[in-house]
């Protein structure tokens, strides 16, 4: 269940899954940030007329895309408040995710269906006890004295006949089947309870995954809001210089169309939120709309692991997958001990006693209601199993072979797995560092680039370059803490500990 994540490639200098904090107060604040002509643009728009004149068709439509975007802000704000959000911590999540996954019930009363399995087979050892009762209506007896096409002459006889008795029957040795037959029942509780605890995990995982979006979604969407702001003071200055004929248009209109391609980059990261609340909220069984905000925030980045020895060693003895395959393995052969027992003596204890009407079992006959019991040892020996029972025990000697060697494919994929997850890690570990490290020297080659273009000794595309690249960046960063702790996630639901 392993989720692939490509922030970075995703978004060029974009982002991922986070309801945005959208408050009017908000909304109102971003737009003190604009310029005035925005505004301007705005009360003509809604009052229908617009200016005379040619106007460049490329600064209208960026302007109506701020108008827009800012009102759709507006009413998300005013549509979240009417929807408190729902608040969780990554742990409240596993337990509201684990508490409504239906696959997680299934899992629970298989669990409880084998429990019951074993009891009924603890039981089987008792003696079988039965009552058994006859009436029959008899009718007259035919006799052929001259041959069966000749007419019989009739003898009347005793035409009422019931009896009324109990049996037990107690097993003294039944070459272990009963014994073995509790220890395999036994066994199916293991490979349930396992069975239930790899999907327990496998859920929280999923979980996880969703909650680590919304996360990072709130992370990036803040570090464009944060740009949005501070490009927007820098096309003021622009405008400013652009007035005092020392730039040109171009330079105005490239800045203009950067920040609509944010604002732009911004609704479809609102999508993407929507989509993973979506998600969380069909994963705890709420409402589709229901608001969810993170509140665990991101595990320490110097978060240290054990070595890859020591993981390996939980995760051969820990794993779910290897203990369920080890569990069918030992079923495998028990059933193989079953099938070579078929050949063995069943002995057992019986005893019985019936009332019966008329006395016709011994001479002479009585129309008169009788009592009879016994008690003794019975016992049988399947002959027929001499000679059936080889191509049976091959059967099971193959299903050995066959689950021994799942087992150990399963042993080695679980290695590859621990291996892959562990070394990818520890290189997000690596990109956490050298992102930390580009966040400094791209905010220093920005502002180095932006005083240069400001005095006018570089170009406006070398600026936007500087602010996109110190934005990947930070983009990047966010994409690796987001990695680094999924691979940590991952890593506890290998060695068998999520």
């Amino acid at each position: 269940m392993d989720k692939t994540w490509n922030m970075g490639q995703k978004y060029k200098v974009s982002a991922h899954q986070e309801p945005e904090p959208s408050l009017p107060t908000v909304f109102r604040k971003s737009f003190k940030t604009l310029p005035d002509e925005v505004f301007s643009w705005k009360q003509r728009v809604c009052s229908g007329t617009l200016p005379k004149g040619p106007v460049p068709l490329i600064k209208f439509f960026i302007l109506l895309n701020t108008f827009i975007t800012g009102a759709s802000l507006s009413c998300t704000a005013q549509a979240s408040s009417q929807n408190p959000a729902v608040y969780f911590t990554i742990d409240e999540l596993w337990q509201k995710a684990s508490l409504n996954s239906k696959v997680l019930k299934i899992r629970e009363l298989e669990l409880l269906q084998h429990k019951e399995e074993v009891k009924d087979a603890i039981v089987s050892r008792l003696p079988d006890i039965s009552l058994d009762g006859e009436y029959a209506k008899l009718s007259n007896l035919p006799q052929f004295e001259d041959g069966i096409f000749h007419s019989p002459t009739y003898y009347p006889v005793a035409n009422n006949t019931y009896s009324l008795g109990a049996s037990v029957f107690f097993n003294l040795y039944n070459a272990g089947h009963l014994n073995r037959q509790i220890d395999a029942q036994k066994i199916n509780v293991k490979i349930s309870e396992q069975q239930r605890n790899l999907t327990e995990s496998e859920i929280k995982l999923l979980a996880t995954a969703y909650y680590l979006d919304l996360l990072r979604g709130r992370a990036f969407q803040e570090l464009l809001r944060q740009d949005i702001t501070e490009q927007n003071k820098v096309l003021l200055q622009i405008k400013a210089i652009y007035k005092n004929g020392v730039i040109l248009k171009s330079d105005v209109l490239r800045a203009e169309l950067k920040l609509s391609r944010q604002t732009l980059q911004v609704n479809e990261i609102k999508s993407d939120n929507a989509i993973a609340l979506q998600k969380v909220n069909l994963l705890t069984g709420q409402a589709d709309s229901t608001p969810i905000e993170p509140l665990q925030p991101f595990l320490p980045d110097t978060i240290q692991l054990a070595a890859y020895e020591t993981l390996l060693s939980k995760a051969l003895a820990g794993a779910h997958e290897i203990n369920i395959s080890q569990e069918e393995r030992n079923l495998s052969e028990l059933r193989l001990r079953d099938v070579r027992a078929n050949t063995q003596p069943v002995i057992g204890l019986f005893a019985n006693y019936a009332y019966s009407y008329p006395q016709g079992r011994f001479y002479p006959y009585v129309l008169s209601l009788y009592g009879l019991g016994s008690v003794g040892v019975r016992a049988s020996l399947p002959l027929s199993s001499l000679f059936k029972n080889k191509h049976r025990v091959n059967i099971a000697a193959l299903e050995v072979k066959k689950n021994t060697m799942e087992h150990l494919d399963i042993e080695d994929q679980i290695r590859n797995r621990l291996k892959e997850v562990y070394l990818r890690f520890l290189d997000d570990q690596e990109r956490i560092r050298v992102a930390r490290s580009s966040i400094i020297q791209a905010t220093e080659n920005l502002r180095i680039v932006k005083n240069s273009y400001l005095n006018q000794t570089s170009l406006i595309t070398d600026y936007l370059d500087a602010d996109v690249q110190l934005l990947q960046t930070k983009f990047d960063l966010t994409a690796a803490r987001v990695a680094a702790q999924l691979r940590y996630y991952q890593l506890q639901k290998i060695i068998g500990t999520l």
